[in-house]
């Protein structure tokens, strides 16, 4: 380009607007892309069509060939086992008639020619009957069927000898036509007869009706055709039959004209050449100058198969420019051994517009295409253009109002180009401005919203704003104080328990870890007819097969080693009342098949009795995993599932109902202080906020230990949001063991420290740590202790003994692994004498003067027993006190006693025994 040139058009070019630049630089490059890509397209579309075309022509012709052949082959079969008939009048009139019945090709005639002429039989098919033409008349058919002699002199035995469709004329004297000839169109096949006894050697001739082919052509060019798939347009197309010396016999016609003559007015047009031969009158064979057409005989002549392309040179083709010449050779085998030879050819001339449609809608298309394209790019650009240039003059307008008041300093930078130039001053103008401003609010907004997140959150106005509007909760709160929560989720689970507690049925609860599932039991026990009667804990997950079946179902004495005694079972224990069934999942199937047994009938056998037991139990289940999940895979028993269900109780997860937060945040409060002696703990704001911003997956269990975590971290008397150790950044301190709600401060040698004053110390340490998590609230409660009485009394009570040691009996087992379903107050605890640790398990447990120093009154008394018997169990200690004494309390003895290695523990479960350890030897 020349530098005048470039010159002018790089000021003309920065001179333009955005939206000019765009336009140029866009709208032309796309109507190019466009105009390349259809092209390439329309190539692309326009020869894979075309090959599709001739795909599906070749298909058409080859198919019609295939059953052309197949009509043949058919003809040679009937012949063939006409050689195996008696040849009589009779029998021969009689094999046309079953061919015609079996639905077999059209025959009109069916002859024996013999070498005597006496013996001819010819039998002619006119309308719908068959006739004989006597013997004498037989030369008087033409073509005379007497010159099959000479054509098939060398015919092998058993080999058929086909022959070109003919017109034949039979005599007059037929019955059918009196006094006048009558004409068919034929195609004979000839084969040798062999002769008997009573029938000289000779030839059979069966002659096919020669529409029988012509008609094959008109189905397959009709829309009746097997490949008939779509409409076509209405083009000039058909079919003919050529033989192997280029005549042109017939083509095809109509279908709904079957009667038509054979004719090929279409296949010759445009052709000079030969029109007519004997015995086919409408024949017609080309000149020599059709070069196209005598390459097809001659590729017919050797077997091939072809497709041409020709240009239209028919008056019929309309507008068609070029047409579809397929062709295939009709092969002939004399015998089914036998190499197959060429009998003719079929040809099909196909017309169609596809292509040139085709062609035309595309140039359409992407003509729309090119127009659309450019409209929606021009709008584009101006709707882009606008948008962008309207703010930039806005802003630099602004910019240049600040510049002029003298607060921003311009800076100056090369640009070109009126939207960039003012994109650039305004920019750089305002950058260092908006960096300072910035900074500035962002430390004032971090300062506000520390200062806010810092203050004491107002936890009874969260309440309130929460609990508005809540009034039908707050009526079922009153009757079931131990719930606590707010929103929809609570209020239904409220109305569940309430529901389930009015009927008399068995009852599912489904929920989480931690979510109340035993809490729930409990409440629709407190609230039923049988709130008066026990109510047993059982806990599936804690105990073995065996243990579990004795827990539930009890033994009678002697039935096993250690059955010292008589032992009720679960289920006995709990009549009239209500079995809660903790874990349900964790039974096995022995198990499971034992439960489905008594509740379907509610009868019980303890192991080793004959005798079955009535029992009149509620059972309320609970499981923590998805039971149909586990009937899909085997594990668990659907009857069993479905005799469960009877009601179904969720227990929705903390992460579904986070507006109880406040609430639940008040109530752990106060029982944290409690624990850890603190008074007046308050949640800041931002505490608050992280607590909702927390997905709980041990939901309440793990916000009591967070909260209760919290206090004791604390350094003030309000929790900061650093205070909150959740489970992704909690950060356990050395020394400090939180226990789900019981704070336990411990020494470096492991000893337990006596608890808080007014709480019950830490679990022992034998007792393991499930029966340590049992002691955590599985839902947000107040434990209320109720007296066994009606529901709803909300006098606080506490509670009936026979029904701590009802709950606790069956919880428990004499193994410490085998928590209690639901934590229990312990009046009859030790407590260790303040300032003083209980001793932990001594290497040196000969000094035992100095390890039962510490033990107290129950224990002095349950040790000297041992010094005379030597061992006992749990319930052997209880009965050392008339059956007051809690199974908790005693289990608690027991396992002190074991660790300051004064008793050593053998067996588990019910055989579970406390062997005197002998002064001077090790536990």
């Amino acid at each position: 380009m020349p530098g005048g040139l470039r010159t002018w058009f790089s000021e003309a070019f920065g001179g333009l607007s955005l939206r000019g630049k765009l336009m140029v630089m866009l709208i032309p490059p796309v109507i190019l892309i466009l105009v390349v890509t259809g092209y390439i397209n329309y190539t692309l579309s326009d020869y894979f069509i075309g090959v599709a075309t001739e795909r599906n022509v070749r298909v058409r012709a080859l198919t019609i060939t295939h059953d052309v052949e197949s009509l043949l082959a058919r003809c040679r079969s009937d012949l063939v086992f006409a050689l195996g008939e008696p040849v009589t009048p009779k029998d021969m009139r009689a094999f046309l008639e079953r061919l015609q019945q079996a639905g077999g090709p059209r025959y009109v005639e069916y002859a024996y020619v013999s070498s005597k002429p006496a013996d001819h039989i010819f039998l002619v098919r006119q309308g719908g009957d068959v006739h004989q033409i006597p013997a004498a008349q037989v030369a008087d058919v033409r073509p005379n069927p007497l010159l099959t002699f000479e054509r098939a002199a060398n015919l092998a035995q058993g080999a058929v000898l086909p022959g070109q469709p003919t017109e034949v004329e039979y005599p007059a004297s037929l019955p059918g036509a009196p006094g006048h000839h009558f004409s068919a169109e034929v195609v004979r096949f000839v084969a040798r007869y062999p002769g008997n006894a009573t029938t000289p050697p000779g030839f059979l001739i069966l002659g096919l009706d020669a529409h029988a082919l012509r008609n094959l052509l008109s189905l397959h060019n009709s829309p009746r055709s097997p490949l008939f798939a779509y409409a076509r347009s209405s083009e000039l197309r058909y079919f003919y039959v050529v033989d192997p010396e280029g005549w042109m016999l017939f083509q095809s016609e109509d279908h709904d004209k079957p009667d038509l003559p054979l004719s090929t007015y279409l296949a010759r047009a445009g052709f000079e050449g030969t029109l007519g031969r004997p015995g086919q009158p409408n024949a017609f064979r080309p000149a020599d100058s059709a070069g196209a057409y005598w390459d097809m005989v001659r590729s017919i002549r050797e077997g091939k198969a072809g497709l041409e392309v020709l240009p239209e040179a028919d008056a019929h083709g309309g507008s068609v420019r070029t047409h579809y010449f397929a062709y295939a050779p009709i092969m002939f085998s004399p015998a089914p051994d036998a190499p197959p030879t060429v009998y003719g050819g079929v040809a099909f001339i196909d017309r169609t517009k596809l292509i040139m449609a085709a062609g035309y809608k595309h140039l359409d298309v992407m003509f729309i295409i090119t127009l659309g394209t450019i409209l929606i790019i021009t709008i584009i650009i101006y709707i882009l253009s606008r948008t962008i240039s309207r703010p930039l003059n806005r802003l630099a307008h602004a910019v240049d109002l600040m510049q002029q008041s003298g607060r921003l300093e311009p800076v100056d930078l090369p640009a070109t180009g009126y939207e960039t130039r003012a994109l650039q001053t305004a920019v750089n103008n305002l950058i260092t401005r908006i960096k300072q401003q910035l900074e500035v609010i962002r430390l004032k907004d971090e300062a506000i919203l520390n200062v806010n997140l810092k203050e004491r959150a107002d936890l009874d106005a969260e309440i309130a704003e929460a609990a508005a509007g809540d009034r039908a909760d707050s009526e079922r709160t009153g009757s079931l104080p131990e719930i606590i929560g707010l929103g929809p989720r609570m209020e239904q689970l409220r109305g569940d328990i309430l529901k389930a507690a009015q009927v008399d049925v068995d009852v599912l609860v489904l929920g989480e870890t931690g979510t109340g599932k035993q809490l729930a039991a409990e409440a629709i026990h407190r609230n039923s007819r049988r709130s008066g009667l026990p109510f047993i804990s059982l806990n599936c997950g804690a105990l073995d097969e065996n243990l579990l079946l004795d827990a539930l179902f009890g033994h009678i004495k002697g039935a096993f080693t250690e059955a010292r005694g008589d032992r009720k079972g679960a289920f006995y224990e709990a009549h009239g009342g209500t079995l809660f069934l903790d874990e349900i999942q964790s039974a096995s199937p022995k198990v499971q098949q034992s439960l489905l047994r008594a509740l379907s009938i509610r009868k019980i056998k303890p192991l080793g009795s004959d005798t079955e037991i009535d029992v009149d139990v509620r059972v309320i289940a609970a499981s923590n995993a998805d039971l149909t999940e586990l009937i899909e895979r085997g594990e668990f028993r659907e009857d069993l599932y479905f005799r469960l269900k009877v009601l179904s109780i969720a227990t929705p997860p903390l992460r579904e109902h986070p507006e109880s937060l406040p609430l639940l945040a008040r109530h752990y409060l106060g029982q944290a202080e409690q624990i850890t002696g603190r008074r007046g703990m308050g949640l800041s704001r931002g505490s608050l906020e992280k607590m909702r911003a927390y997905d709980w997956p041990g939901n309440i269990r793990e916000f009591v230990n967070c909260l209760t975590r919290a206090v004791v971290m604390a350094e003030g008397d309000v929790i900061q949001a650093s205070d909150v150790k959740l489970e992704s950044d909690v950060i356990r301190a050395p020394g400090v063991n939180l226990l789900l709600g019981h704070a336990v401060m411990s020494s470096g040698t492991g000893t337990p420290a006596s608890s808080a004053p007014g709480t019950s110390p830490a679990a022992p340490e034998g007792a393991g740590s499930e029966e340590a998590e049992s002691d955590a609230p599985e839902w947000p409660l107040q434990r209320p202790r109720m007296q066994n009485g009606p529901s709803g009394t909300g006098k606080r009570a506490p509670a009936a003994p026979a029904r701590q040691a009802e709950s606790s009996r069956w919880a428990e087992t004499a193994e410490p692994g085998a928590r209690p379903s639901r934590p229990s107050p312990l009046p009859d605890t030790p407590t260790p004498p303040p300032g003083k640790p209980l001793p932990a398990a001594s290497a040196d447990a000969g000094n035992a003067a100095e390890a039962q120093a510490g033990l107290n009154a129950r224990q002095r008394k349950a040790y000297a027993v041992l010094l005379r018997q030597g061992e006992m169990s749990r319930g052997d200690y209880q009965d050392l006190f008339d059956g007051s004494l809690s199974p908790r309390a005693a289990l608690y003895d027991l396992q002190d006693m074991v660790a300051r290695g004064l008793v050593r523990k053998e067996g588990r479960g019910p055989a579970t025994r406390y062997v005197l350890v002998a002064p001077g030897t090790g536990a």
